[in-house]
Order: C-alpha cells, then structure tokens, then sequence
C-alpha cells in the first residue's frame, strides 16, 4: 500500500493542498483535518492538487464533496487538479466531476 503524503502551501489569496499515494477509509481523517486546517489558516479558496495520487475510495471522495459543501457555505471555492487518470475516472464515474473544477495542471488552477 501506498503511504500517504500531504503538503500544504499558499499561492496568493489561494491555498494549494497537494496529495500523493492513496486516500482510503485508514486515513480519510488525516485528510479531513489536513483540508480543514488549510481553510482555517489560509481563507476559503482552496486548491486540492490529486495529480500524484494512485488511489482514493468513496470516502476520501466524500471528503471532498463535504469540504466543497462547507466551503460553499462561506462563499468560498474548491479546484482539483485531476490530470486524466484512475482518480478522474472514479470522480466521473461516481457523478462527482460536475461539482468541481476540475484542471490538468496546477498551473492551470492558479491562473
């Protein structure tokens, strides 16, 4: 299994939280905290860069959803970078890619 890594970095008004590895149900909560402490630091303009990740199951994609959902609550924006791969393909397949903007590049997301 692959160890999770997280990194966390601001980018002007915007915080960038980058994933590498997997996201599963052993360290969702990990990954909750990790999203909510950026908010709490940073503002609500969030930025999720999934390029490195091999793997997330249905609730690390409910952690998303559900920080989307509380960002939105403070007039706030989440992006993913989800560059084509087996992470896009889950995010479609579960009907979830039209919530979120979703970019190839991080480049892209901060433009």
């Amino acid at each position: 299994m692959d160890v999770l890594e997280m990194t966390r970095r601001q980018h002007g008004e915007l915080v960038v939280v980058s994933l590498a590895g997997e996201v599963d149900v052993d360290n969702v909560s990990k990954v909750r905290r990790c999203l909510d402490e950026a908010v709490q630091t940073h503002g609500p303009r969030l930025v999720v860069d999934l390029t490195a990740l091999t793997f997330i199951d249905t609730t690390g994609l409910g952690v998303l959803v559900r920080q989307l959902a509380a960002l939105r609550d403070r007039d706030g924006t989440m992006a993913l970078v989800a560059p084509d791969g087996q992470v896009l393909r889950r995010l479609r397949r579960t009907n979830l890619a039209p919530l979120f903007p979703i970019y190839d590049t991080l480049s892209q997301a901060l433009a």
